[in-house]
C-alpha cells in the first residue's frame, strides 16, 4: 500500500510540474555583452540599406538610425520609446553633408516628427513602431525652389526578426518590408512632384553602448 501511495505521489508531482511548465509564459529577453539589458538603456537600430520606393523615384540615405529608450525587458512585449531628435537620416550625397539621394529630384534632407514613437518587440518576432499620431517624415529637395517638400505618414511600421532559444541568444536584425507611407498634401510647402505614396523597406541591426543587442525566448 505504501509503495502504491508513493508511486501515486510521484505521479502527482510530475503532473504538477508539467502543468506548471506548460503554463509558464514565454518572454522575450534582450541581452548584450554585460547581460540582461536594464530599463533606461538607449538602444540604436541602424540601417544602411533603407529605401523608400515611389512612382517618382527612390529615396535612400547612407545611414538611418532609430534610437529608443528601453522601458520593459523580459516580457511578452518588450517596450521602449523614441523621443524627439532620436531618429536620424543622413548621408553625403554629392558631397552635401546630411543629404540623402533621390533618383528624381537630386539631394534631399530628411526630417522626422510626431514624437514620441512607442516601440514594441514581441515573442511573435515582430517589432512595431508607432507614431503620435502618425510616424511622419519630410523630404526637402535642395535642388528645387519652394515649394519643395514631400511629407509622408504611416500609423505604424511593422518589422520582423528572429530570436534565439533560451540560453542561446542571437543578434537582433529587423527586416522592414512593404511599409506604405501616404503623402499628406495639406502640409505647407508640398511640391508638385510629390507622389501619392512610398513603400519603405530595408534591414536594421540593434546595438547599445556595450555592442550588439541579442534576443532569446
Amino acid at each position: 500500500m505504501k509503495k502504491f501511495m508513493g508511486l501515486a505521489l510521484v505521479a502527482i508531482f510530475a503532473m504538477a510540474a508539467l502543468a506548471s511548465s506548460a503554463s509558464a509564459k514565454v518572454v522575450l529577453t534582450l541581452r548584450d555583452s554585460a547581460g540582461v539589458i536594464p530599463a533606461g538603456t538607449h538602444i540604436i537600430a541602424t540601417s544602411h540599406n533603407l529605401v523608400t520606393k515611389t512612382s517618382a523615384g527612390n529615396l535612400e540615405c547612407e545611414t538611418d538610425e532609430l534610437e529608443e529608450v528601453l522601458k520593459v525587458n523580459g516580457a511578452v512585449k518588450d517596450t521602449g520609446t523614441t523621443e524627439t531628435g532620436m531618429s536620424r537620416n543622413f548621408g553625403n550625397y554629392l558631397g552635401i553633408p546630411g543629404a540623402c539621394k533621390t533618383s528624381a529630384a537630386g539631394p534631399a534632407v530628411i526630417t522626422t516628427s510626431n514624437y514620441p514613437w512607442p516601440e514594441e518587440l514581441t515573442t511573435k518576432n515582430t517589432n512595431v513602431t508607432k507614431g503620435t499620431k502618425k510616424i511622419t517624415f519630410t523630404s526637402e529637395f535642395l535642388g528645387l525652389a519652394p515649394p519643395n517638400k514631400c511629407t509622408f505618414e504611416d500609423a505604424k511600421i511593422t518589422s520582423t526578426f528572429k530570436a534565439g532559444a533560451h540560453g542561446s541568444p542571437i543578434p537582433v536584425e529587423f527586416t522592414t518590408a512593404g511599409a506604405v507611407f501616404k503623402l499628406n498634401p495639406k502640409i505647407a510647402g508640398t511640391a508638385a512632384i510629390c507622389p501619392k505614396e512610398g513603400t519603405l523597406g530595408g534591414t536594421w541591426v540593434l546595438t547599445d553602448a556595450n555592442g550588439p543587442v541579442e534576443s532569446e525566448l
